[in-house]
């Protein structure tokens, strides 16, 4: 059995200084992977409180923010989970990622999956609500992503190669891992369910010559850390907090007997400001706390091992907690680093 290692956070708000965070993680040896979200909007609406967020659609762009990372930090792997092949093409991310690796001596790892809804259809991207049926566009970007680096199509992946992880949960998103993907890279699911799909995921990898092992079984996993289970458990009554439930869809909400309470995938900007408070505390607390890995750094550590045996090596932990009020990175850091000794 792997060990299973840890990534950090990056943030991409401007409010909270995103390289330090880089820099953080890179002083710390117990942390191995550095990781920033791809987003045009945030994960919860305007018009719930933002904790240090003035505007939960403030974002920038990881890219850059690697960039600049990568020549600031010496050991820490960096990442971006996830990206999509619609805001910036299959070559531009290419070079993009090829660049970051020749800027930090080591390679990035380039997460890709379908796309949010939210970050694409408010901009025009793509007219879904839903993240189903978009394997017309993601399929090829994936064969071309995998074949710049292994052809010599795209010159700079000579000297300057990155990490192809994918963002899979359905069956061919997972044979699409097994046949392009260094790593895969999927979030909310069971330990049960996890280890279930790696399973067809290597079973897919040998049946097209593949070796399994080439594959790393990754998870990312939303979270509100504290040093102390009290203090963990009550930021999950932040709306903030609260709001990554949504992206648990119905079938989430049924499983505790719930009703969903959107009429399609979750969009943040389709809900109305003067409404999002009262929806976001209105998600049952059980739908909640499935959706937010969280408790003191020794039950997080018992849930994570339950991973473990399912198979994952690597965890990162997108910690929202830590934006709800001034405190909450101090807070944040000194949790993980008490998970990371372990």
């Amino acid at each position: 059995m792997h060990p299973l290692t840890l990534g950090a956070p990056i943030s991409v708000h401007p409010q909270v200084d995103p390289l330090d965070d880089l820099q953080w993680a890179d002083r710390h040896p117990q942390i191995e992977g550095a990781w920033l979200i791809d987003h045009l909007q945030g994960w919860f609406p305007r018009g719930a409180p933002g904790g240090v967020l003035d505007d939960p659609h403030q974002l920038l762009d990881p890219l850059s923010l690697l960039a600049a990372g990568a020549v600031r930090t010496e050991r820490v792997t960096l990442g971006v989970a996830v990206t999509d092949p619609l805001r910036r093409s299959s070559v531009a991310l290419a070079q993009g990622a090829s660049t970051i690796s020749w800027l930090g001596h080591r390679p990035m790892r380039l997460g890709l999956g379908v796309g949010d809804p939210g970050q694409l259809r408010p901009f025009g991207l793509h007219p879904g609500r839903e993240r189903t049926g978009r394997l017309t566009y993601l399929r090829p970007a994936l064969r071309q992503l995998d074949d710049l680096r292994t052809t010599g199509g795209l010159g700079i992946t000579a000297v300057a190669g990155y990490e192809l992880y994918v963002a899979a949960h359905g069956p061919r998103m997972l044979e699409l891992t097994a046949a392009h993907g260094d790593g895969w890279l999927p979030t909310t699911l069971s330990p049960r369910v996890y280890r279930e799909k790696l399973d067809y995921l290597r079973a897919h990898a040998e049946s097209i010559g593949r070796d399994p092992a080439a594959i790393r079984p990754t998870l990312f996993a939303w979270s509100a850390l504290a040093p102390t289970g009290r203090e963990s458990r009550a930021l999950l009554a932040h709306p903030s907090v609260r709001a990554v439930a949504l992206y648990r869809g119905p079938a989430g909400f049924s499983a505790h007997g719930a009703t969903y309470p959107l009429d399609h995938g979750y969009i943040p900007q389709d809900i109305p400001a003067e409404k999002a408070t009262d929806l976001l505390t209105s998600i049952p607390d059980a739908v909640v706390a499935d959706a937010v890995l969280h408790g003191s750094p020794e039950e997080v550590r018992e849930q994570l091992q339950e991973y473990r045996e399912a198979g994952c090596e690597h965890v990162i932990l997108n910690d929202i907690g830590r934006f709800t009020d001034p405190e909450g990175t101090a807070r944040f850091r000194e949790a993980m680093l008490s998970l990371a000794r372990s």
